[in-house]
């Protein structure tokens, strides 16, 4: 009988030792990819400035004004990524007429901030972020998001929370924080669901003071039917599997167009840069939303 209780204690308290491991992978994602290019170096005018948001954390963030400004854009970038990292990307609605509001996400990049929350303050940062904007920069031109991973996944629950917010181009939107930790416990770290993920989630939770519930696009649906969202994914794409942006499809409903590419998650950055049909089709797609403005 002792045995048996020592095994099992054993067991528990591996189970408790790998939770806890991964609520720190959670919490830990910070800016791993080089940051050393800023407007300019393309030659660009731009202006920094910081918001500050809730706890008091302070965003790093650059202004990049357009020639001829049809609208602003706030970009919001993936997970250990920031915002110089996806600059060269983003040139191409830049020269549409897209002025670019570029962000670091919260413990990331120069911005402050203890935790990653996978989307629950980074939401309420694009929110603030955007209340900002549109005072200082947007001078009642009409404002869009652009996010790639976790950056598109917040830029969706922000826009159902923001009116003034008049389409989304949201790259690989992950549908929720569970969906997220399970496939990428599953798959690359080889962790089992149960007990494992939500054991691991509530420990997340106790640590950052998000709640997991409230990350979860699904729970906005009825609130996102009437704002455009172009959501751009892909069979290859092994982070983030087509199938949620599908059921994203299917549940927000005729306002969300799908555009299917041939890359995977990462080669965003190469596809972006060479112009390709989903460039092309984002930046139609805005202009279609600016001409019913």
């Amino acid at each position: 009988m002792i045995k048996i209780l020592l095994i099992a204690i054993s067991i528990a308290s591996v189970l408790i030792i790998i939770s806890y491991a991964c609520s720190l992978i959670i919490t830990s994602y910070r800016t791993f990819t080089p940051q050393d290019q800023s407007p300019e170096d393309f030659g660009l005018k731009f202006e920094s400035f910081n918001v500050q948001v809730e706890q008091n954390v302070n965003l790093s963030c650059w202004f990049i004004p357009a020639e001829t400004e049809k609208a602003v854009l706030i970009v919001s970038h993936g997970v250990a990524d920031g915002k110089s990292g996806l600059l060269h990307c983003v040139l191409p609605f830049l020269k549409s007429g897209f002025s670019l509001v570029m962000y670091d996400l919260r413990h990331h990049g120069e911005s402050g901030g203890e935790f990653c929350t996978l989307g629950f303050y980074e939401t309420k940062d694009l929110l603030a972020l955007t209340d900002f904007v549109k005072k200082k920069y947007a001078h009642e031109k009409p404002l869009f998001y652009w996010g790639f991973s976790l950056g598109a996944t917040i830029s969706i629950l922000a826009a159902a929370q923001k009116s003034d917010v008049k389409a989304v181009v949201a790259r690989s939107p992950f549908i929720n924080i569970r969906s997220v930790v399970k496939h990428y416990a599953l798959k690359f770290y080889y962790m089992p669901y149960w007990p494992v993920i939500p054991l691991a989630l509530k420990l997340f939770e106790w640590k950052t003071g998000a709640n997991v519930n409230e990350v979860d696009i699904l729970r906005y649906s009825d609130k996102l039917k009437n704002i455009p969202i172009l959501l751009i994914g892909s069979d290859n794409d092994k982070q983030v599997p087509l199938k949620w942006l599908e059921t994203l499809r299917r549940n927000i409903g005729d306002s969300t167009e799908l555009l299917v590419g041939p890359y995977g998650h990462t080669e965003v950055y190469e596809v972006m840069e060479s112009d390709g049909i989903d460039v092309e089709r984002a930046i139609s797609f805005m202009i279609e939303s600016i001409n019913n403005y």
